[in-house]
């Protein structure tokens, strides 16, 4: 998402680049057409009509600024004053930027504007924004819920960034409003079958880093720290099954043909023939090599199945899912009794593997934490929107 959105940035930006002054001015951004305007100039490419694009989007971006300000005063609402400052500043910031270029002579008149000071209008305007936004956070933290102690902590960090000095007590209370905005979760697994679990089970199944599900506002705890907790998300271990363990006992012959020397081939009277060479003739022999595997194939496996159940305190179920995790157990091995010339490369493999013996239910039980680490942790990432 955050790839797709800074792409969708770079775009944005490039297309502004290409657009000419005229283009940008017609669209009301009149900033982005001043940027425009000083570059070209500063490069010495501007003609008469680039200037004069210069100080048309100048001057329209003032009227605007300063309309815009001139209403938000008249309305006379304390949540206004951010918004001025801003306003302000952009003027400000606007003038200083226009003497990059200046003097400019436009059709051989000098480009002139009135120059207005904006110092003490920013600082009353910022003073009395960060006035706004202490006292509006306080009002805020009294509705005591966790939306409200989230805006109320922006605003005292609005109101630390702009005056935080005036403030006495600002650190204490955006550190008060962090932690009661922030939702704590805990995470936890109750055993509700007839079986006891293997040491470290428990552990092994919280075995993940919160890193990739904490967010600004969200926190979880794999182990209780004796917070409160606004949402609890219960691992229920419901239904513990292990096999019998099976045994596959098979077998099969293999046979392979080979050569076993040579007799000379004779004539009616019992002597060797020669060829055209006068060398003997010889007759190639063969034999058959027969090997017999008995293989045998162990196997067990595992499975536990419970639910996830998410609640919000006290006791609203908001979401139960199911989960599983599981555990197989397979050996095969072998044995050959015959001529092992007859063998097929796999079938060395086969009688090299030794035999081994069936693991215990304990360790079957305790490799299906494994699978159910990911089970939890994937069922918490999907459904971590839940959780406000």
């Amino acid at each position: 998402m955050m790839k797709k959105l800074f792409i969708a940035c770079l775009l944005f930006l490039a297309v502004t680049v290409c657009k000419s002054p005229e283009k940008l001015i017609q669209e009301g951004n009149y900033d982005a057409a001043i940027d425009r305007s000083i570059k070209i100039i500063l490069k010495n490419k501007a003609d008469n009509d680039d200037k004069a694009l210069l100080e048309k989007a100048f001057l329209l971006a003032n009227q605007r600024d300063q309309d815009r300000a001139r209403v938000l005063i008249a309305e006379d609402k304390p949540e206004n004053w951010d918004e001025i400052y801003q306003l302000y500043t952009a003027l400000s910031n606007r003038q200083a930027e226009i003497q990059k270029v200046l003097p400019l002579e436009i059709h051989d008149k000098p480009f002139q504007y009135k120059h207005i000071d904006y110092t003490a209008s920013i600082v009353e305007a910022k003073t009395r924004a960060a006035d706004y936004f202490y006292s509006h956070g306080k009002t805020l933290m009294q509705q005591q819920n966790k939306e409200s102690y989230r805006e109320a902590y922006y605003n005292f960090l609005k109101a630390r960034e702009y005056r935080g000095s005036a403030y006495t007590d600002i650190d204490q209370l955006i550190s008060t409003a962090e932690d009661l905005g922030i939702s704590r979760v805990l995470v936890e697994i109750i055993n509700q079958s007839h079986n006891g679990l293997p040491a470290g089970f428990n552990d092994n199944i919280l075995n993940f880093s919160t890193s990739g599900l904490n967010s600004a506002w969200v926190e979880y705890d794999l182990t209780s720290s004796g917070d409160d907790y606004d949402y609890f998300i219960t691992v229920i271990i419901g239904n513990i099954v292990v096999s019998p363990e099976n045994i596959l006992s098979w077998e099969y012959q293999r046979r392979k043909t080979v050569p076993d020397g040579y007799t000379y081939e004779l004539d009616r009277r019992g002597n060797v023939k020669k060829d055209s060479l006068g060398n003997d003739i010889k007759i190639p022999k063969y034999k058959e090599l027969t090997c017999t595997v008995y293989a045998r194939k162990l196997s067990k496996s595992a499975k536990i199945l419970g639910e996830m159940e998410f609640v919000a305190a006290p006791e609203q179920l908001i979401l139960r899912i199911p989960i599983d995790g599981g555990s197989y157990f397979e050996h095969i091995s072998g044995r050959a009794v015959g001529n092992p010339d007859a063998l097929e490369p796999d079938d060395f493999q086969l009688i090299h593997n030794l035999p081994v013996p069936y693991p215990d239910d304990i360790s079957m039980i305790y490799d299906c934490s494994q699978q159910l680490e990911r089970e939890v942790y994937n069922a918490i990432y999907d459904n971590r929107g839940l959780i406000r």
